[in-house]
């Protein structure tokens, strides 16, 4: 099996940059931070990918959640949005101990064991 679809970046999204800021709380005329949300929102979605060994929105990937946003399970758009939140929250943030957070169980029923052992 080839890792190539976690090497092809998304190139839909899960979540949209104003449910971004809706989630935290920004005004959504303000454009200042939409480039660093923007990044945000792609660093949750690829290490959702990651964790879950499957593309959120079908690139590559057979076994891709979804085709389309609209499809995406509400849990991992929860998730994209926790990720994104987090990062934004503490983007100042040193060390390694706040790296794993609760939030990454939400992906928990989504992710595929098989596909980590095929490299093998």
């Amino acid at each position: 099996m080839s890792s190539e679809y976690l090497e092809t970046p998304p190139t839909t999204l899960p979540v949209t940059l104003a449910t971004l800021k809706a989630h935290l709380r920004l005004d959504a005329d303000d454009t200042s931070e939409d480039d660093l949300l923007s990044q945000y929102i792609l660093s949750a979605t690829q290490e959702a990918e990651h964790f879950m060994q499957r593309e959120i929105i079908r690139r590559n990937d057979e076994q891709a959640l979804a085709d389309n946003a609209d499809g995406v399970p509400p849990t991992v758009k929860q998730y994209v949005l926790t990720e994104a939140g987090h990062l934004y929250n503490h983007r100042e943030m040193m060390g390694t101990d706040n790296l794993h957070t609760y939030h990454q169980h939400l992906l928990d029923p989504y992710r595929l064991f098989d596909r980590e052992m095929e490299d093998d």
